[in-house]
């Protein structure tokens, strides 16, 4: 999978994963090197998901999907 490919993905399952529990979404999203960041201005909040090697793995074993979301 190729790097934008890998952060879009993650970006999508962290949205999913904040609206599925009834929490913010962020005001900004940032992509790094081999990160993505997610901002929320006013709450002064950040959650950095780093993408390492483990990430496409969970993919491979069968890791649990959302139902509309497509990676």
């Amino acid at each position: 999978m190729q790097p934008i490919d890998r952060k879009r993905l993650a970006e999508r399952r962290m949205l999913a994963l904040l609206e599925d529990s009834g929490l913010p979404l962020p005001d900004e999203v940032e992509y790094g090197a081999a990160c993505v960041r997610f901002l929320w201005l006013d709450l002064r909040v950040a959650v950095v998901v780093e993408l390492d090697e483990e990430f496409e793995a969970a993919d491979a074993n069968g890791a649990h999907t959302r139902e509309g979301i497509t990676a």
